[in-house]
């Protein structure tokens, strides 16, 4: 039984201690509409790492916020977007991105590469001739690849996991976005709860935490042991032998002299 006891302690004080360490995030999150032609998606919060215009009139989902930026969902990409380029609104739209991949035409392939340039260093591979199932996410300007064509070059991706952009001067069956239509009521001042997560505390207050909850169980696992430890302190009797009656000696206890 007490073996039973002391284990069930030692899980008491070990998930008492992970408890207080790991909280799920809130699934707080905005929707947030682009109402502007130049608002960019950011890979980092800094003006020096834009990835593609969103077209306009369409929707982030907006998870955070950090420096003048706000975290920001665009299809599967996580990034950022400036915060006075978005306007948050109470809502949730139907139609949040434009959804519609293309395809590119080049009989030797074409390049996808890791920046808007035309440059093998950049390259990341080559996209098959006709293959027509590029996933679009937006578009930016870059180099002039080729004399006197576009500058516009398309973020997308290609097959699972290869991200980058292709040079539009060599991809086509891609439309203009349609204008989404879709419009809530603004929000003038939006927070996420995921700022103020528990993981965020001090080693000293995760230090008094985990003192508070174990004291307890310490307390009741010094009760069980207490009567052992008693046990050991009690004085043994001392044996005294009574001598018998028939005997030719005199026999006495040593104690008898003190």
């Amino acid at each position: 039984m007490k073996k039973t006891l002391l284990f069930l302690i030692f899980i008491l004080i070990f998930s008492s201690s992970q408890a207080s360490i790991s909280i799920a995030y809130a699934d707080d999150y905005y929707w947030a509409k682009v109402e502007g032609s130049g608002t960019l998606f950011y890979a980092l919060p800094n003006e020096q790492s834009p990835l593609f215009l969103i077209p306009q009139s369409y929707f982030v989902k907006l998870t955070g916020q950090e420096d003048g930026f706000y975290i920001a969902q665009y299809k599967d990409l996580t990034g950022y977007v400036k915060k006075e380029e978005v306007s948050p609104m109470d809502g949730t739209p139907t139609t949040p991105y434009f959804n519609e991949n293309f395809r590119t035409f080049i009989p030797s392939g074409t390049g996808l590469y890791a920046l808007t340039q035309m440059d093998e260093q950049y390259k990341i591979l080559t996209v098959p001739y006709l293959y027509e199932n590029l996933v679009f996410y937006g578009s930016i300007p870059g180099e002039t690849a080729i004399p006197d064509k576009s500058d516009v070059w398309h973020y997308c991706k290609y097959e699972e996991d290869n991200y980058g952009y292709v040079y539009s001067s060599f991809c086509d069956k891609l439309s203009s976005p349609p204008t989404n239509s879709e419009i809530f009521t603004k929000l003038d001042d939006i927070s996420f709860s995921s700022e103020e997560s528990v993981t965020s505390l001090s080693p000293t207050a995760m230090a008094f935490i985990i003192v508070g909850v174990s004291l307890p169980c310490l307390i009741v696992l010094y009760l069980l042991m207490k009567p052992n430890m008693m046990k050991a302190k009690l004085p043994r009797e001392k044996v005294k032998y009574k001598s018998s009656k028939r005997r030719d000696y005199f026999e006495f206890d040593q104690s008898d002299l003190s």
